[in-house]
């Protein structure tokens, strides 16, 4: 397996992709496939973009979709015209293109798995790139589990501008549906997931529930649980108290609030009279969960952590999904996570996509996330 990486900004589509092309072919790959991701500012452009990609990397086995910023080479672009390039030759690829999936979400399991042409392995790295306004997630996660575990997922969510299509499949390009590649590996890939919250409690059972509202905790009002976790002045002021403060729901019943053992998830409600708040998951009666603070510090430290974790084996290639609210308005200026992925897999060709959500595993199962960064590597 060969592989390589660019990155570009420019005024046109086509400067854009010639120039992060010509940088990840430069060792003189032919690649077999590619991943393309592409900053939504240049959505309007996509026909014209596929035409120019597939040109420059001479095959049409090119998938991907739109974000708020693009990550390659050790660089970060955010909220400009940009397009980021991962090409691999020598690996198995099946691109995949799933269209009109609204209702229908779980059968995207089955149809991915036929293309398999055997059994989901271990080693197979399933891309995902969905549309999260037109896609149920939670029955699109449940079917993959059902057809293609014990397979890795991951992925984001794309990010649209106007009626532009947010995802492609070579030259088809689409909104409302799931967009991705299986790539088929000699070792099980490598998965991080790196979190931006720190957990501020620990678990605590919820004890009276209404579908999404959380009404009580511990035998006390759910609200006023909150509040003092929050303390002033946040406590007096809940919308801004709720971009900093957000639920974590443990996964991983061994280490529940370790980094990769739970989910977090932002609180979308508060009622006053109820004492009462609401998050997008439903939770019941004797479910755990817990309390965390976003903060740049605790992420960078978990970025880290999750690193060293991964071990520093250079891969063959590696993708990196980013939640679009980190990057360089949460830590601060640009750049920052691309250059820990630089320190630790020094010249590995890595690439990925600022999204409006993540997939990746938590405690072994593909799950919906937000504010994480999700890495994959793929061993030569």
């Amino acid at each position: 397996m060969r592989a390589g990486s660019g990155i570009a900004a420019a005024a046109t589509v086509r400067e854009a992709v010639e120039a992060a092309a010509e940088a990840a072919l430069a060792d003189g790959l032919r690649p077999d496939s590619a991943l393309l991701f592409v900053g939504a500012s240049f959505a309007r452009d996509i026909p014209e973009l596929l035409d120019v990609a597939i040109g420059c990397l001479g095959t049409e086995a090119i998938v991907g979709a739109t974000g708020t910023g693009v990550l390659a080479a050790g660089r970060e672009i955010e909220n400009e015209n940009a397009v980021a390039i991962l090409a691999q030759a020598g690996l198995e690829a099946k691109p995949f293109l799933v269209s009109d999936l609204a209702g229908d979400e779980a059968a995207a399991g089955s149809e991915i798995a036929s293309l398999l042409g055997g059994p989901p392995r271990a080693e197979d790295l399933i891309v995902f790139l969905p549309d999260p306004a037109a896609v149920r997630s939670d029955e699109l996660l449940e079917g993959v589990c059902r057809e293609l575990l014990p397979a890795q997922v991951v992925g984001a969510g794309a990010v649209g501008s106007g009626a532009a299509p947010l995802q492609w499949c070579g030259r088809r390009a689409e909104r409302g549906g799931l967009a991705g590649m299986v790539l088929r590996a000699e070792r099980p890939p490598r998965i991080g997931v790196t979190q931006a919250c720190r957990p501020v409690t620990e678990p605590l059972r919820v004890t009276r529930t209404r579908g999404h509202w959380v009404l009580g905790i511990e035998d006390r009002p759910a609200l006023d649980v909150y509040r003092d976790v929050a303390r002033d002045p946040l406590a007096g002021d809940l919308r801004r108290a709720a971009a900093f403060l957000l639920v974590a729901l443990p996964r991983d019943e061994a280490a529940p609030l370790t980094p990769g053992g739970y989910l977090v998830r932002h609180v979308v409600g508060f009622d006053e009279q109820q004492k009462a708040f609401a998050i997008a998951d439903e939770v019941k009666p004797g479910d755990w969960i817990a309390f965390a603070q976003r903060e740049p510090d605790a992420a960078r430290e978990d970025l880290k952590a999750m690193l060293e974790q991964l071990g520093g084996e250079p891969p063959g290639l590696g993708l990196y999904f980013n939640c679009c609210a980190r990057g360089a308005e949460f830590f601060g200026f640009p750049g920052l996570e691309v250059a820990y992925l630089e320190r630790a897999f020094p010249d590995a060709p890595i690439a990925g996509l600022f999204g409006s959500c993540e997939i990746g595993p938590i405690a072994g199962i593909p799950e919906l996330l937000t504010h994480t960064g999700v890495l994959a590597l793929i061993d030569s």
